[in-house]
């Protein structure tokens, strides 16, 4: 098994949002991080969490791994091969720890399972009372700012930079009472429409009232460059070669933050070459090139009654 670590650029080709809860009146605010300056100051710098890149990641590389072993609906036959709600949550949620009377850690179990799945290998997951660490590392993606730039690796530093409230804005949006289209309002009943006619009566209708507002997103603008670095440690190659489907299958529609139905969260992802580390005494790795070859295709092929008898299994 070997140690792979890959770093690079991400460069936001439409405004992000990513928010941590933080809201101030009617303006949401971006997620923010303390990065402490070279002269002792601390800055506040909105960064893209590891967390949720992670999330994603998962959420697409298990979907992909369910339709190659036929889950989901059949379009020729109608028919639906679905998981139980414990195994849905365990594969793409992680699980979570639960009281079951089984005091003692069953490691050939779980190692059996990584095995056999090989992206629980890297994303790991809880069952009963037992968490299964898992191999992959996903960094934050840190905008590359003058807040930042003297953490970033000197191969990657450009030239210019500025503070990261130049890349930060406010972006406004309303949300219009569609009840105040005369052509829209003919498909409410008529009973309603007579009630709406008198004052205050929409209230007392709608639990929410008029389905009308005016609201701000704090967003990082398109063009921001970002910092990103993936480690995937002691990998099999089954498990090396899901991890880059995933990221295949990622690139396909490459978002990050919310609001993406709206056009935000768009990215471009340049990478460096992969760094393969085979000994964690001697760190200084070499650069490798890989071309996807059938091992995890062929993998889930061969796999596939064993992977759908471990997924059976959690209930």
């Amino acid at each position: 098994m070997k140690t792979y670590i890959m770093e690079g650029i991400v460069t936001a080709l439409s405004s992000i949002s990513h928010n941590g809860g933080e809201q101030n009146g009617i303006t949401t605010q971006l997620r923010r991080e303390k990065f402490v300056q070279p002269d002792g100051d601390v800055e506040d710098v909105p960064v893209i969490s590891g967390n949720s890149i992670r999330g994603a990641l998962r959420d697409i590389g298990m979907y992909h791994m369910l339709q190659r072993l036929g889950y989901g609906v059949d379009m020729e036959s109608g028919s639906v091969g679905g998981l139980t709600l414990p195994a849905f949550y365990f594969l793409f949620s992680g699980g979570a720890l639960t009281s079951n009377g089984e005091s003692a850690l069953n490691v050939d179990y779980f190692r059996r399972m990584k095995e056999t799945i090989p992206l629980i290998g890297l994303f790991g997951g809880a069952i009963g009372n037992s968490i299964m660490p898992g191999k992959i590392k996903i960094g934050k993606m840190i905008p590359i700012c003058e807040e930042t730039l003297h953490l970033m690796p000197e191969k990657l530093k450009p030239e210019f930079v500025k503070s990261i409230w130049d890349y930060c804005q406010l972006e406004m949006y309303t949300r219009k009472d569609d009840e105040k289209n005369e052509n829209l309002r003919k498909m409410i009943d008529g009973e309603t429409r007579k009630l709406l006619e008198q004052p205050g009566a929409k209230a007392s209708i709608t639990k929410a009232g008029p389905q009308q507002m005016m609201y701000y997103l704090e967003t990082l603008s398109a063009g921001t460059k970002f910092y990103w670095k993936i480690v995937l440690e002691d990998v099999t190659d089954v498990e090396f070669e899901a991890f880059l489907t995933t990221i295949i299958q990622f690139s396909k529609f490459p978002r990050v933050g919310g609001k993406s139905g709206v056009g935000f969260g768009e990215i471009a992802i340049k990478m460096d070459k992969w760094i393969e580390i085979d000994s964690r005494a001697h760190l200084e790795g070499k650069e490798v090139d890989f071309v996807i070859g059938q091992k995890y295709e062929n993998h889930l092929k061969e796999k596939a009654n064993e992977i759908k008898n471990f997924l059976a299994e959690i209930k």
